[in-house]
């Protein structure tokens, strides 16, 4: 098989999967290419992709996308995962594997993935540091109100919310751990005060009523 076209990525070689299909459609007689969706969701999809020769099946392969994984995969995740997969089951026939059975493209994918994951763990140490600070402080003065807001800065979004927990000093922990279970009192005393007072509206009623119908 002739050398292909690559292009470099990060200082490696890869075969692009067009430049795969053609040299397959070029020099395969009686080759096919058949892909099926696996899995699909409104947020994710995996396919898988076979191979045939002259009826026989010769090579397969598989891919996995999900919608969220990049700016292009927003708007052509689907398109996306039929290429990648087209692209592997290619290179398990042999063809474009000088350098990776990996194609440029699902190699792209995968660097902008971790750059994108990257960067959200970034972010996410950066808030969960300046939470840590404030709720420690809040704690140190038994500020109710800063705790309250730092709860509430961080509900929702989990990997913060753990960092933060997890940054806490065991004294901290203990002071939290006490909040949370004296919190847990108050609304059941607050609940039962509710439910008290339910009770003594309707039997106020119920007393009302038969007065009214004893005249």
């Amino acid at each position: 098989m002739e050398n292909l076209t690559t292009v470099n990525i990060k200082g490696k070689e890869y075969v692009e999967v067009k430049t795969r299909v053609k040299w397959f459609r070029k020099n395969i007689e009686g080759g096919s290419i058949d892909t099926e969706i696996l899995h699909f969701d409104k947020d994710s999809i995996m396919t898988k992709t076979k191979i045939f020769i002259n009826g026989n099946l010769v090579a397969t392969g598989m891919a996995h996308e999900d919608k969220s994984a990049s700016l292009v995969n927003k708007t052509s995740f689907v398109e996306c995962c039929e290429t990648s997969s087209v692209g592997r089951a290619l290179g398990m026939l042999g063809i474009g594997i000088d350098q990776s059975v990996d194609t440029a493209t699902t190699i792209g994918a995968a660097i902008a993935q971790q750059e994108i994951m990257e960067r959200q763990e970034t972010l996410i140490n950066y808030k969960a540091d300046n939470l840590s600070a404030q709720l420690m402080v809040a704690i140190e003065n038994d500020d109710e109100a800063g705790i309250a807001e730092v709860e509430n800065d961080y509900r929702g979004d989990t990997p913060v919310a753990e960092a933060v927990k997890a940054s806490l000093a065991p004294e901290h922990v203990e002071y939290m751990e006490e909040r949370k279970e004296r919190k847990l009192i108050e609304r059941r005393e607050k609940a039962k005060a509710k439910h008290e007072g339910n009770v003594a509206h309707a039997k106020a009623f119920a007393d009302k009523q038969k007065n009214t119908e004893a005249e």
